[in-house]
C-alpha cells in the first residue's frame, strides 16, 4: 500500500502545475458565469483532468513504461490521481468560495 501511495503522488506530482491553473481557471470563468453549481464545475474540471493527462501521455509517452514495471495498472493509477486531485479541488474551492464572501 505504501508503494501504491508513492507511485500515485509521484505520478501526480507531474500533473500537478497543470491540474491547479485548470482548478483557478474553472473557478474564475466557469464558477463566476454559472453562480458557482457543482455539477458544472465538476464537469469543467473532468475535462481538464483528462486533458492534463492526454497532454503528459502524449509528450512524455516512454514514462508509464515505470508504472507498468512496478506493477501498477494505469487506469486504476488515472483514478487514484483523479482521487487525489478533485480533494485538492475542493480544497481550492473552498477556500476561493470563503474568501469571495468575506471580500
Amino acid at each position: 500500500m505504501k508503494r501504491l501511495v508513492t507511485l500515485t503522488l509521484q505520478y501526480y506530482r507531474t500533473l500537478v502545475v497543470y491540474n491547479i491553473t485548470f482548478t483557478l481557471l474553472c473557478f474564475l470563468l466557469v464558477g463566476s458565469s454559472t453562480g458557482n453549481s457543482i455539477i458544472s464545475l465538476h464537469f469543467s474540471k473532468l475535462i481538464g483532468f483528462a486533458g492534463a493527462v492526454s497532454l503528459h501521455y502524449y509528450s512524455s509517452a516512454k514514462t508509464y513504461f515505470y508504472y507498468r514495471n512496478a506493477g501498477l495498472y494505469i487506469r486504476r493509477l488515472y483514478g487514484y490521481t483523479y482521487l487525489i486531485d478533485l480533494a485538492v479541488f475542493t480544497v481550492i474551492t473552498l477556500i476561493l468560495s470563503i474568501c469571495r464572501h468575506l471580500f
